[in-house]
């Protein structure tokens, strides 16, 4: 995320909706002090026992609340904000992530993951059609999954060391995700004058540079990266092949962008065939194989102020040197 380990040094992170602190416990280690905010008291109970047994008791600190029980002009006491993998699961992420970033002070940084509407679309339509022909009933749903989607169980079972069961009913049947789209993430970022330092997949154009001593537009004014913005959503959308490396060896930008338009047709046509009830198990396989899109994407931003695009350019820079 191009922030560099010994940035968090002695910095105090504000890790909402932290889980079990497996994520906080490298931000200790990286020598952060972190306060978890965590509404499941089983959660914060597991956290405990972790950085217990890591021995950084000493730099964890434990609120059992939402984020919407939480004193928010607090955010101001850190140097750091942290949601991942987190908004989506509120019941308005646009909201929720603009609450955080209106109570934000100048410098402070904040890191979010979260499910984006292009890239989480195959996983939105499997998840769709799958409650469509189980007719939401948990045992035809499960079914159903092991049927048509038996590559998405073998890696996520493979990756994610869960049963299958546990994937059928976290990602299918209980899942409680709501994405957001780019333009409004980009909205409450840029209106709260939230400069952009880093993201995955990176907003960069490839192509351009900055002259020395000029910075360029704030990557989270969506308006002004329209265009090149519209085509990223595309590719965000349709990717997910695993033989993607194939096509990077004989790089061709036209045959690229050819390859994603076809996609995104063949896409939205599914969701109208499988909304309709005519579609073909063959015309299945664009959601059978590969990773099905993003996922989660990661954006860092920082509060501006009248040096902010100096930092965020030096911040940058010493980043580089480190990894270099």
């Amino acid at each position: 995320m191009g922030l560099p380990l010994s940035f968090f040094n002695n910095k105090k992170i504000l890790e909402i909706g932290g889980g079990t602190g497996e994520k906080s416990l490298f931000y200790a280690f990286y020598g952060a002090n972190v306060t978890l905010l965590e509404p499941n008291e089983k959660s914060c109970s597991v956290a405990r026992d972790i950085f217990s047994t890591a021995r950084l008791n000493h730099k964890l600190k434990i609120i059992n609340q939402s984020l919407f029980d939480f004193d928010l002009s607090k955010i101001k006491d850190y140097d750091m904000i942290c949601a991942e993998g987190v908004l989506h699961h509120t019941y308005d992420p646009i909201k929720s992530l603009n609450l955080i970033a209106k109570n934000m002070k100048q410098n402070q940084v904040i890191l979010i993951a979260i499910g984006e509407s292009h890239g989480m679309f195959k996983r939105e339509l499997q998840k769709y059609l799958v409650n469509k022909l189980g007719k939401s009933d948990p045992l035809k749903i499960e079914k159903t999954v092991k049927d048509l989607f038996a590559e998405h169980l073998r890696r996520a079972t493979n990756f994610d060391l869960r049963s299958e069961k546990s994937v059928i009913y976290d990602n299918f049947i209980l899942s409680q995700d709501k994405s957001s789209n780019l333009q409004d993430i980009c909205g409450v970022f840029s209106k709260n004058k939230i400069l952009h330092l880093s993201s995955y997949p990176s907003l960069n154009f490839f192509y351009v540079t900055t002259p020395w001593g000029r910075d360029r537009e704030n990557s989270f004014n969506y308006k002004y990266y329209e265009n090149y913005y519209q085509f990223l959503e595309k590719i965000w959308m349709t990717c997910g092949e695993e033989n993607i490396s194939n096509d990077l060896t004989k790089f061709n930008i036209k045959n690229i962008e050819v390859r994603v338009e076809k996609d995104v047709e063949k896409l939205l046509k599914l969701q109208n065939k499988i909304r309709k009830g005519t579609f073909r198990r063959t015309d299945l396989r664009i959601l059978q194989k590969g990773y099905m899109g993003v996922g989660l994407n990661y954006f860092v931003g920082m509060k501006e102020n009248a040096d902010s695009s100096i930092f965020a350019s030096e911040l940058r820079n010493y980043s580089k040197k480190e990894l270099s």
